[in-house]
């Protein structure tokens, strides 16, 4: 009776630390700014305007994430940084913070995505079916840290709504150039390093759907990098559901995010920068 029971035991251990498997990594983000994307007259008028602005772009860009996961369920949000004052270089400083989204959430059992995101203050909770990513596993690996990674691409189609606000662009563009220029949409693609070391299928920014986590994301302008693991740790984070904002789908956020966006441009869909002189 013993010898039958033991299977069953070892069997029942092994379930139970697969439940109880959890981690934490820590993601570091940059967003590369491209020369020709900033460019009038006026920034190439003054240079010390170039300067102060390219340098308020980089700082805003870079980000810390962390991403909270078991087998099947993650969340992953912004680490907030404290900002440290910087005297201004050339007598001239400017500010500039990128209003990013809130938690993101996703259940591979329950097949489920939720995300928090705003629209000027006014908070929204994003619902949407989880659907699986196509990834195609390419044959070349590298080192991340300790682990041993394996890359892997995925195609994002140009959108309708991309094509729509880049003929808008043009338009305007004609009118009165803009500080900021933007790239004609193309089809992105992504760039993963995942490593099936970490037995699960998340990864940064809800991507997903490799097997193994995911440590790196090359988003074209974009760069995620992981820069620290922890595996189940005596002090387990729980894992939060987002739960803040009216509950919408993604096609109504943004349609209310570009409702509101054109009320809030002038004729000439100008973007106005304040400079602190010193």
């Amino acid at each position: 009776m013993k010898k039958i029971v033991l299977p069953f035991l070892l069997l029942g251990t092994l379930l139970s630390n697969a439940q109880d498997f959890q981690g934490k990594a820590e993601y570091m983000s940059k967003y590369i700014f491209k020369k020709d994307n900033i460019k009038s007259d006026k920034v190439d008028e003054n240079p010390d305007l170039t300067a102060a602005l390219k340098e308020a772009l980089n700082k805003s860009s870079q980000k810390t994430f962390s991403l909270t996961f078991n087998k099947y369920e993650a969340v992953y949000e912004e680490v907030e940084q404290l900002q440290q004052p910087q005297a201004p270089s050339n007598g001239m400083s400017i500010s500039i913070k990128f209003s990013g989204a809130g938690k993101k959430y996703i259940n591979i059992k329950d097949k489920t995505t939720l995300a928090e995101d705003e629209i000027f203050g006014k908070e929204f909770l994003i619902s949407e079916p989880l659907e699986k990513a196509n990834w195609k596993l390419v044959n070349e690996s590298k080192k991340i840290g300790d682990y041993n990674c394996f890359k892997a691409e995925l195609i994002i189609p140009v959108t309708e709504n991309e094509k729509e606000a880049y003929q808008e662009f043009l338009k305007k563009e004609k009118v009165k150039p803009a500080l900021f220029k933007m790239d004609e949409p193309k089809d992105k693609v992504i760039v993963a390093w995942y490593t099936p070391e970490i037995p699960v299928s998340f990864g940064p920014n809800n991507y997903w759907g490799l097997p193994g986590l995911i440590l790196e994301v090359n988003e074209e302008n974009n760069i995620i990098l992981c820069s620290k693991i922890v595996l189940n740790s005596k002090d387990k984070s729980e894992i939060k559901k987002p739960k803040n904002g009216e509950k919408v789908s993604q096609k109504r956020f943004d349609e209310i995010q570009k409702k509101k966006m054109d009320s809030m441009k002038d004729e000439d869909g100008n973007v106005i920068f304040q400079t602190i002189e010193h």
